[in-house]
């Protein structure tokens, strides 16, 4: 049988290749935190850069790790006298041609390398590119011209005194419910929540419900700053201008076991899937100028940060226009050890791409954001985000009733591959059973429409959720399933016990700390893995789900910071 290696970005990389290539990437970390490091020195000063995905590291967006850790996976197999396969098959063409010089370097026969997407594909690809700013231009046009229809009757005066400004999102469904900051509002004191205004940057908003979002946040108790009110038309048209402004770039020689990596950088910045964010990150940077140039009084910004895009130019507006202030992020969530944007290094604080101080909701995470910048400034904040799991109660379920949720990821397609892996392991006779219910709930930014389009038919045990509210399904939840989520750490921190499904074809985006006992969670790879795993903690006796408990409160109190006026004041204070 003919031996393949899909190296594609988000391709589907054969399980036992799969294993070595995290091991590699692990390793490589460090290497390509510095690799990134080098090749921004000269760029050290520009928004464009930084906007884009070579200089993110955000490694679900950009591909550049990907392919970083592939030629090493290449090298090791070689080397190590282990590479066996006729024919690669990879998603870009300057990574093709690195690849054939590689394979040619070390005496390889015999083995053919295609970028896999044929002339024409690669020609509708780029026609679809140039339109697709057209149709973001004209998206961003109406957006302007709604903001300001809805401004006409709401308009706001804003006090002189300093201000605090919060970097957030907006989605149609959760304005009401915060999924950002949770119960931060509430707990803010009368003169806090005068003082305080959030800063949205609207996602996931069809075009259809973009008037009513914006009327509904314009209406909103909590007091909102909005970016299309003080933005012009030239500043859209200085963010749409990023294109040619990023193709003028010198990007140098750029080596890689002494093989050129610059076309590979040069490709991702002519063909950035995500286009609509760099234009996003533009004109926040432009809005913060807009308010220097308002007058806006400022004591301190606080950016809801995983070190995406948006949050680099966020932090490098204040760092320009408003450079007495105090930039503080709140990294809400545990780093997952391959989301490498979310670990701040040397030459983005240079750079002033990354707040003064980073604010985590629990003391177990300060021994993880500052792995590869020791001297980082951090506290301890409360878990605004996740504040109920100090007060969860599980529900008694009815008739011993078993109930098994599964949260699925944000992409489409992942969580089609999720549930069909689910679902053939729970066919087995050992789930037929009217007592266990397994109960899918689908990301917010999902349509179930979409997602259950085209997969397999459901037994009658298994079905799909639309509730929202991820606490309400918890307290009734028996067993928790997902692959990567923050909702894995807050349900251990309740005291239910999580099945993490690590990924087998790409890098594995584990959100479990390694300081969490396996007694209260399991990762599983394979069908059987995942259906012993679910034996057991379905299964558990008195005295182990009284083990879970006990487990939960480690986690609640290593991972949770708990509410506290002390608290409160500390994340507010612009002085730290």
């Amino acid at each position: 049988m003919k031996k393949s290696l899909d190296l594609s970005f988000n391709g589907k990389l054969e399980s036992r290749v799969n294993s070595l290539f995290n091991t590699i990437s692990y390793n490589k970390r460090s290497d390509f935190n510095e690799f990134v490091s080098n090749i921004s020195i000269n760029h050290i000063n520009s928004l464009d850069w930084w906007v884009q995905g070579p200089a993110s590291r955000n490694t679900y967006a950009s591909p550049l790790f990907h392919y970083y850790c592939c030629l090493h996976l290449l090298r090791h197999l070689i080397d190590k006298g282990r590479f066996e396969f006729e024919d690669i098959t990879i998603d870009s063409v300057i990574m093709r041609d690195i690849i054939k010089t590689l394979l040619t370097d070390s005496n390889i026969e015999g083995c053919s390398v295609s970028s896999g997407l044929k002339i024409q594909q690669r020609i509708k690809i780029k026609v679809k590119k140039k339109l697709l700013i057209y149709v973001l231009f004209i998206r961003k046009l109406y957006q302007f011209f709604v903001a300001r229809i809805t401004n006409i009757n709401n308009r706001q005066s804003i006090p002189s005194r300093p201000l605090v400004l919060i970097d957030t999102f907006v989605m149609p469904d959760y304005i009401e419910d915060d999924r950002w900051y949770g119960t931060l509002w509430t707990n803010l004191t009368k003169k806090q929540q005068e003082e305080t205004y959030f800063v949205p940057t609207f996602v996931l908003t069809p075009i259809v419900r973009m008037h009513s979002t914006y009327a509904k946040v314009r209406s909103n108790i909590r007091n909102y700053i909005l970016k299309e009110d003080y933005l012009k038309f030239s500043d859209l048209l200085y963010a749409f201008g990023h294109k040619k402004r990023i193709l003028q770039l010198d990007i140098g020689p750029v080596n890689v076991m002494g093989y050129e990596f610059s076309g590979l950088v040069k490709e991702e910045l002519d063909n950035n899937s995500d286009l609509l964010t760099v234009i996003e990150s533009i004109l926040i940077y432009r809005f913060i100028k807009r308010l220097k140039l308002a007058s806006i009084n400022i004591k301190l910004s606080i950016d809801w940060f995983e070190g995406q895009v948006i949050d680099k130019a966020w932090n490098m507006g204040f760092k320009s226009f408003f450079p007495g202030v105090k930039t503080l992020g709140y990294r809400a969530t545990e780093g997952f050890t391959f989301y490498l944007c979310s670990y701040p290094i040397p030459i983005e604080k240079k750079a002033g791409v990354i707040p003064d101080i980073i604010a985590v909701q629990g003391k177990g995470m300060l021994n993880t954001v500052n792995e590869f910048m020791p001297g980082l400034d951090t506290i301890v904040i409360p878990s605004f985000k996740s504040s109920y799991v100090w007060d969860f109660k599980r529900k008694e379920a009815k008739n011993n009733q078993k109930i098994i949720l599964i949260s699925l990821p944000i992409s489409i397609k992942s969580s089609k591959i999720i549930i069909e892996k689910l679902v053939k392991a729970f066919n087995s006779n050992l789930f037929n059973n009217s007592k266990i219910t397994f109960l899918f709930k689908s990301h917010p930014a999902q349509e179930l429409k979409k997602l259950k389009s085209d997969l397999v038919d459901f037994s009658n045990y298994i079905s799909f959720t639309k509730e929202k509210s991820f606490v309400k399904l918890l307290e009734s939840t028996s067993l928790l399933i997902t692959e990567a989520s923050s909702t894995c750490l807050e349900a251990m921190a309740c005291g239910v016990p999580v099945i993490m499904m690590e990924n087998q074809e790409g890098l594995i985006f584990d959100s479990i700390p390694s300081t969490i006992s396996e007694k209260i969670y399991r990762k599983v790879r394979t069908k059987n893995q995942l259906i012993q795993a679910i034996k057991y903690f379905i299964f558990l006796d008195i005295n182990d789900v009284n083990q879970l408990e006990l487990e939960g409160k480690k986690v609640r109190k290593n991972y949770f910071e708990p509410i506290t006026k002390n608290g409160i004041n500390r994340f507010f204070k612009s002085d730290i």
